[in-house]
């Protein structure tokens, strides 16, 4: 009765709320438990500040090699009896959902050491590079349509941030009532966390359905070696596809300057900003709700005007709410501005904060879903699944590589560790740390990630004219039958000239059954 392959429906109000669930799991699990764990593993299990960066830089570097390895396995899954039962995406969503369960026991203080937490973090990375890997491209099977996809898109993002505004009320509830100085707060948060993620994952699987299999062409492997020299040529062949590559010049520079915000967070707000992490947390609220209800501003707003002036708006905005950030911080602990001060102006920052961060977070997904069309122009075949695991395999490696850089930089600034619930002063360097980390890797990277955006081509229009021109040639038209305007806009988004297009080219694994277009 879970089998939804190939059940093409109308999507319904209901199925952009079971799919948007899936945006829980970014904004819920994923904000949480990167927020904190460090913070935890140093301050409460007894660990290093260095020890915490290797387990959570080496779980996410596990996951950019698993994220390549989930998508040329999914996209292959219909090979088997079971991806043809549960589906060759959702299955591996369904798969996710009691490893969940790793994510309270990452925040146990146990005797058991780095080993115990390395071991949990893997276990929680793996389960959700499963959820995330398939998500996207379920986008992308369930409707051609473009206004579709960027509702299903943009309701992802609504429950995101909806989760968002949930989780800063959570941990300001956890740490209100338990203490701050509680390790059982942090394990208290994660089991409601983890039990939020679980319903957002039976809420996709449930709600989704995905092309049959009959419409996905289906690639023999000879042996174990094929497989493995398959999956090399597609992730990497990806990179040729020239929209691809602009869209991750922009996407990952805004995404690196979150990764740095992320990763510095708990300790800007505990050892720059001086505040309580549970007065953050709550006064994060009204910020939240901003999020939650300006994400229809930024919809409207592309929709609108296109990609580039609201892209521009939303980096340029983050880079100057970062930059108040850092000077809120030097502010304080050079004793310029005192506590309260701060505490009045963080809400109100943050609000502003959460209103671009809505919008850097939501615009590139829209072009990203026509990114397939584009490699179908090029290749006859469709790989979502390898575009999504290359987008996560890059995403990952900026993110492991932030993860421990930052905390050998924490290490490098005398951050001293403690245990149980203690507390030390920490030196100074430690906060000037902080602050300059996030001035070079927040306030730069978004003004680099603008810089970029002007060569971004992708929208609408040209992506009708792309998927208009393949179902031509797919139909039976003749490549030397095409317009010349149509031809322009697929050379501009290919990157290649018109007569390599359609497999007529060495891009990706060269399967016998992809012949070239006439």
């Amino acid at each position: 009765m879970f089998s939804k392959i190939g059940k093409k429906r109308k999507i319904t109000l209901w199925t952009r709320i079971g799919f948007g669930m899936g945006g829980m799991l970014s904004s819920g699990a994923l904000t949480f438990t990167h927020t904190y764990m460090v913070l935890f593993i140093s301050t409460e299990a007894g660990l290093s500040a260095g020890e915490a960066a290797i387990i959570a830089s080496a779980a996410i570097y596990l996951d950019a090699i698993l994220a390549p390895l989930m998508g040329f396995i999914s996209d292959n899954f219909y090979n088997t009896r079971v991806g043809r039962r549960f589906g060759r995406r959702r299955f591996w969503i369904l798969l996710a959902i009691p490893m969940m369960v790793a994510e309270p026991l990452i925040f146990l203080v146990t005797p058991f050491g780095f080993g115990y937490y390395l071991l949990c973090y893997i276990v929680y990375n793996i389960g959700y590079s499963f959820a995330s890997t398939s998500l996207g491209p379920l986008t992308i099977e369930m409707t051609d349509n473009f206004e579709e996809r960027s509702y299903l898109t943009g309701t992802k993002h609504l429950f995101g941030n909806v989760t968002g505004f949930l989780m800063a009320f959570l941990v300001a509830f956890g740490f209100g009532i338990f203490g701050e100085n509680n390790p059982h707060s942090y394990f208290i948060i994660a089991c409601i966390n983890a039990s939020i993620m679980v319903i957002a994952l039976l809420g996709v699987y449930l709600s989704t359905w995905e092309r049959t299999p009959e419409e996905v062409a289906q690639e023999k492997i000879a042996n174990v070696g094929e497989a493995i020299k398959k999956l090399f040529i597609d992730i990497f062949s990806t990179f040729r596809n020239r929209s691809f590559r602009r869209i991750l010049y922009v996407q990952m520079s805004a995404k690196f300057a979150a990764n740095v915000w992320s990763a510095c967070y708990s300790y800007f707000i505990v050892f720059t900003l001086g505040i309580p992490k549970s007065f953050a947390s709550a006064s994060e609220t009204p910020g939240k709700v901003v999020a939650i209800v300006c994400i229809a501003v930024w919809i409207a707003w592309l929709a609108k005007k296109g990609f580039h002036q609201p892209w521009y708006a939303a980096v340029l905005g983050a880079a100057t709410c970062m930059a108040v950030f850092i000077g809120l911080g030097v502010g304080q602990f050079t004793d310029m501005i005192p506590v309260a001060a701060v505490m009045v102006a963080y809400p109100i920052v943050f609000a502003v904060w959460k209103f671009f961060y809505a919008g850097f977070q939501y615009l590139p997904d829209v072009p990203l879903n026509y990114v397939p069309d584009i490699d179908e122009l090029i290749t006859l075949r469709r790989r979502e699944g390898i575009y999504s695991s290359a987008q996560r395999l890059v995403n990952q490696l900026v993110q492991g590589l932030i993860t421990t850089v930052f905390g050998f930089l924490l290490l490098a600034s005398g951050f001293i560790s403690t245990k149980d619930g203690q507390t030390v002063e920490q030196p100074i360097t430690v906060p000037i740390t902080v602050s300059l980390t996030l001035l070079v890797g927040c306030c730069c990277m978004f003004v680099l990630s603008a810089f970029f955006a002007r060569n971004l081509k992708i929208d609408k229009d040209t992506c009708d004219i792309v998927t208009g021109e393949v179902e031509r040639v797919k139909a039976g038209g003749l490549m030397k039958d095409v317009d010349p305007k149509v031809k322009a806009v697929c050379e501009e988004l290919s990157g290649l000239p018109y007569e390599q297009c359609f497999a007529h080219n060495t891009i990706g694994y060269q399967e016998e059954e992809i012949k070239p277009a006439a």
